[in-house]
């Protein structure tokens, strides 16, 4: 299945929320492709700035040929008023 990994560091943009937003379109362009994204926020160790990372998955596809039929379930018909019940056993 692709993956797609894409980040975002602050100090590319002059301000810190454009690269929030760069991400969060570039995100949108994806779903509308038909990917699943996932963003989340880092931070870096050096000097605390953020880094919004993006990850995109392809949905998986289901593959119809190992899919059973579903089983027709026809209702029970009533039963008439004394009748009795079926069984399986013997009663002694």
């Amino acid at each position: 299945m692709p993956l797609i990994q894409e980040t975002f560091v602050e100090t590319d943009w002059e301000e810190p929320t454009q690269a929030r937003e760069a991400r969060d379109q570039r995100a949108a362009q994806l779903e509308a492709q038909g990917w699943l994204c996932q963003c989340s926020t880092l931070y870096r160790i050096t000097d605390g700035r953020r880094v919004f990372f993006l990850e995109a998955r392809e949905p998986e596809q289901i593959d119809v040929s190992d899919v059973r039929p579903r089983k027709k379930i026809t209702p029970r018909q009533p039963r008439a008023a004394g009748e009795k019940r079926p069984r399986d056993f013997e009663v002694r």
